[in-house]
């Protein structure tokens, strides 16, 4: 009787061990990486204090770039048809026909919604019209004409929320458009900028005449400088929020304030153009001068902001963070990572081991002007801490693997700075914290032109 008593204890206390191992290794992990308290969480401590202020661009270069940010910006207003910046513009059609997508309450999408996104298209009749037109309001550009929510598999670490598919990118108000399609029912309108492209609401978006676009498009550029600042017009009515990176055309600027000249709908709801004021800490002049001091400062303004994949909920995502953080300097950077990441001179790294590709950057990276990319992800290179490269990224999570091989996301969800290696103090027998340094394909120097392919 006592064996038998002995055998059932020790089988209950095995039991109960691997009921706790298991149930430990499933736990997510709840404290933030140790990178975040240990590296400073401030751009501009990695500025070099006896070249900080030397410029990273010839002054005639930076202003060759910004004319060329400037002309693209208003190229819808000039183009005989459908940009040729949108691709695929009905990839999302392929996609819910040949996979499995998910609804907002995380069910399949079945056929009769899924036919009714497809015959609100029109995708046989693109492109069915083309006015230059501009967005009254900042929105959500959808690769299909509905707000509600697609996801992939939202049993998958990275496949459910916040990662809606069918989410572009915002379109920020003022921005210049070109309508080419319509739905069915009117409600959405398919609109064209060079960096984005989707449906949106009609009511967001108007046409706008040649003399309205000729006296916008002779008025110098401002680059807005902080998020959230509310743009009021001459008679005080809100119009919109600002967005930092958003440039707008500049009337006149004082000590204390900067006047810029904006499209609204009048109460006949027809378009008008009108002057708004924002006070002078708002703005910024267009093109500001590049070097790494002042891009540590314009930095330093978006730590610690919120992951927001595709701007949905006004945040950003990694790559909408450096293309707002480069857009003052007159460095127009592509809507999204993998885009971003062919602008420049690009240096392969994906032959080397995880080692000799942080050792790359650190001896071939330019501080504040070296973009590290990885499939899905962007981020910039800032320095060096301790002997170690040091990235900027806005970070949704780390991939995390436990000993049984289920897999994870430890979720960070902001902009912050950290090792290519951040999390590696929770990787252990139990656990694997994904490295970032053996996912790294490339590096690229965005200021200095590509490099011409050689020959065989």
């Amino acid at each position: 009787m006592l064996k038998r008593n002995t055998y059932s204890t020790l089988k209950y206390l095995l039991i109960s061990s691997m009921v706790l191992l298991l149930s430990a290794c499933a736990m997510p992990i709840s404290s933030p990486p140790e990178d975040l308290q240990r590296i400073p969480q401030n751009p501009q401590v990695f500025v070099d204090p006896h070249h900080g202020v030397q410029p990273l661009l010839s002054a005639d270069r930076q202003q060759q770039l910004a004319a060329t940010m400037r002309t693209r910006h208003y190229q819808p207003w000039h183009s005989e048809g459908p940009l040729t910046t949108t691709q695929k513009p009905f990839w999302a059609i392929d996609w819910i026909t040949t996979h499995q997508v998910y609804a907002a309450n995380l069910r399949p999408l079945d056929e009769d919604q899924r036919q009714a996104l497809i015959d609100l298209t029109r995708q046989e009749d693109y492109p069915s019209q083309h006015r230059p037109a501009i967005m009254l309001r900042s929105c959500s550009a959808r690769a299909l004409p509905s707000y509600s929510p697609l996801f992939n598999d939202p049993q998958r670490p990275g496949s459910g929320f916040p990662f809606d598919q069918l989410q572009h990118a915002i379109l920020p108000a003022n921005t210049p458009v070109v309508i080419t399609h319509q739905s069915t029912d009117q409600a959405w309108t398919f609109v064209e900028s060079v960096a984005v492209y989707g449906w949106v609401p009609t009511d967001a978006v108007m046409e706008i005449n040649e003399e309205l676009r000729n006296e916008l498009e002779t008025l110098p550029l401002v680059s807005l400088a902080e998020d959230d600042v509310a743009i009021l017009d001459t008679d005080n009515q809100w119009r919109f929020a600002s967005r930092n990176g958003t440039v707008l055309p500049l009337v006149r600027r004082s000590d204390h304030s900067a006047t810029i000249r904006i499209a609204v709908s009048d109460t006949d709801h027809q378009i008008r153009l009108c002057d708004a004021t924002l006070p002078d800490s708002a703005v910024a002049p267009f093109p500001l001068p590049l070097t790494s001091s002042q891009l540590a400062q314009r930095a330093a303004t978006m730590m610690g902001q919120t992951y927001d994949w595709g701007e949905q909920f006004g945040g950003r995502d990694c790559s909408a963070t450096l293309r707002d953080l480069f857009a003052p300097f007159g460095i127009g950077l592509p809507r999204n990572s993998s885009q971003q990441a062919q602008v420049g001179n690009i240096l392969p790294l994906a032959d080397l081991s995880p080692e000799q590709r942080e050792q790359m950057i650190l001896t071939q990276g330019i501080p504040f002007a070296t973009l590290i990319s990885l499939p899905g992800h962007i981020m910039l290179y800032v320095g060096q801490y301790d002997g170690r490269a040091i990235v900027l990224h806005t970070l949704w999570g780390l991939k995390t693997t436990s000993l049984f091989g289920k897999e994870r996301r430890w979720l960070v969800g902001k902009t912050v700075l950290t090792t290519l290696q951040p999390g590696l103090e929770q990787d252990n027998l139990w656990q694997s914290i994904g490295d970032l340094r053996s996912r790294i394909t490339q590096m690229s120097l965005p200021l200095q032109p590509a490099q011409p392919e050689q020959e065989d």
